[in-house]
């Protein structure tokens, strides 16, 4: 791996893993499936190159990771069934920040080249270019693939074949290929170190530290110093998206966060997160993630309970 920082020791012991469930166990051989704990460590990781792209879910409630990237480290909190997706032939060399957290846990799927090549050719369409790569996403926060990792751990321990992998992982392949994480796009835009105009950030700033109040577009442009049209423009041109639908995507995330990981109500959400009320929340929540924030907290409750609490 080039430009190694400097503070790095490698080391990649197995000894450290405890392994709970394992597709190895189960005869499978068309889609990898692990679920890795490691106890406290401190020494970086260098995570070696496989020859398929893997998935790494993480499985704690919260939990920080940094990842060396483009010369330096990059720190990047991952809330439950957030996670990496890593091409083949990619390291990854990582930091695990635990922070009071006595484990770390993982659910790690991967994923056959030859059927990211098979499912490539099955969805190629003329006059287009034929994708047969998954793209490297530091930062995955796809609900559809957390909730794919859940059913197929399901499944797993319930004793399915291997024909049910082989289904799984095509699925998997079609639905990285077909188009990047909605997540990933958004964590990319809203990157601080990517946006140099001073207003934008001070506006970002202010958003954060005012979440529950009223943020419309004079609100956000008079902390901006500039009039209602021109910051509109300006925000587009920086974060990538109009003030309005960055707002409520960072309520959108705050929400589907707390339904979660905490018990509060639907409508102490819902203020929380700048709703007047808990129907209007609940409508534009299923609007965005097409399940009622109820439904959601039911599905992730699930989910934790497949995962055996960790």
């Amino acid at each position: 791996m080039n430009n190694l920082p400097d503070d790095v020791e490698t080391r990649f012991s197995y000894e450290s893993y405890r392994e709970p469930l394992t597709s190895d166990s189960a005869g499978w051989q068309s889609l990898h499936v692990r679920i890795n704990e490691r106890g406290t460590y401190e020494d970086p990781l260098e995570i070696p190159a496989l020859g398929d792209p893997a998935i790494c879910l993480i499985l704690n409630r919260n939990f920080q990771m940094d990842l060396f990237s483009e010369g330096r480290w990059r720190g990047t909190k991952y809330p439950r069934g957030t996670g990496v997706l890593t091409p083949a032939g990619q390291p990854r060399l990582l930091r695990l920040q635990f922070k009071g957290q006595r484990t770390f846990a993982v659910l790690r799927l991967v994923l056959p080249q030859k059927t990211v090549d098979f499912v490539a050719q099955e969805v190629f369409k003329p006059g287009s270019t034929l994708r047969t790569a998954v793209g490297d996403i530091p930062f995955l926060d796809d609900p559809a693939i957390s909730s794919f990792g859940s059913s197929v751990v399901g499944a797993l321990r319930g004793g399915a074949p291997d024909f049910y992998a082989q289904a799984a992982a095509q699925w998997l392949a079609a639905h990285l290929l077909l188009g990047p994480s909605r997540g990933f796009e958004w964590r990319e835009s809203l990157a601080r170190e990517r946006i140099s105009d001073s207003r934008v950030i001070r506006v970002l700033e202010y958003i954060d530290a005012h979440f529950s109040d009223r943020l419309d577009l004079r609100v956000l442009s008079k902390e901006a110093g500039v009039s209602p049209f021109h910051f509109a423009a300006v925000f587009r041109k920086a974060v990538g998206a109009t003030p309005h639908r960055h707002v409520q995507h960072l309520r959108m995330e705050a929400a589907r966060s707390m339904l979660r990981d905490t018990d509060k109500s639907t409508l102490e959400i819902a203020l929380t997160c700048g709703f007047g009320s808990a129907s209007h929340f609940a409508s534009a929540f299923r609007r965005q993630f097409l399940q009622s924030p109820t439904e959601y907290r039911s599905s992730q409750q699930q989910s934790h309970d497949k995962f055996g609490g960790l």
